[in-house]
């Protein structure tokens, strides 16, 4: 085994073992040159060999990724009330991150205590021709480990499903609704022109709920499949 098939096994057995798990951040190629203690090209030759395994992601001026465990085709049989290719290439802004009381709407939702906690993320995903803001809701109990450059990588349902629970059902609800100030400042829209607002619901197999997502989009060029 030459040096950096043998720096890509250990790497893979920490993916493996979940200390690092799906769509984590890796440390970069600089910092795992110094904690191998070997040449950048080596370093690059073990990420490659990764990356061609599907268990490593390079995002290009973002960094190293362990590659999601769902596929593409999971994800499009879920979640196809709007299409995703707005994801293809995109810029993420996160607008709001914190940890909040789960509240009595919530806490019902999530079948939680209202005292309990939940992630509260709010973030816009940008394209030439489109702006989508989403918002997810994940209960702290779930997703202890949970980390916001997942969003970088990972797709909602593949965060839904990397938590203590796994995804395996999953509720929609399409609206149109009429954007407000602060939306149609976000979507860089007008005052009340109409906006799809889809609620994403995920359960597991026990019909526990696992995470909420929220899409708001008013380009109506995507396509609407209730199928």
């Amino acid at each position: 085994m030459t040096l950096f098939e043998e720096i890509a096994s250990q790497l893979l057995q920490k993916i493996e073992s979940g200390q690092y798990t799906a769509g984590s951040e890796l440390p970069n190629e600089g910092q795992l040159q110094r904690d191998y203690e070997v040449s950048r090209t080596t370093v690059r030759k073990a990420i490659d060999l990764l990356v061609g395994q599907n268990k490593v992601v390079r995002k290009k001026g973002v960094g190293l990724f362990v590659a999601p465990s769902l596929s593409t085709q999971n994800i499009l049989e879920m979640t196809g009330v709007i299409k995703p290719s707005i994801y293809q290439n995109n810029k993420q802004i996160v607008k709001e991150s914190y940890l909040r009381q789960a509240g009595i709407y919530y806490g019902k939702m999530l079948n939680m205590k209202p005292a309990e906690l939940i992630y509260y993320i709010s973030y816009l995903v940008m394209s030439p021709n489109q702006i989508v803001k989403e918002v997810l809701l994940l209960p702290l109990d779930n997703f202890p480990d949970f980390q916001l450059s997942s969003l970088k990588i990972l797709s909602v349902l593949e965060i839904a499903n990397s938590g203590k629970k796994h995804v395996n059902d999953l509720e929609q609800d399409l609206r149109l609704i009429r954007a407000n100030s602060e939306l149609a400042k976000q979507l860089q829209i007008n005052m009340k022109e109409p906006v799809f607002k889809v609620s994403n619901h995920y359960f597991d197999e026990n019909k526990a709920p696992i995470a909420i997502e929220y899409k708001f989009a008013n380009n109506t060029r995507y396509v609407v499949d209730f199928a």
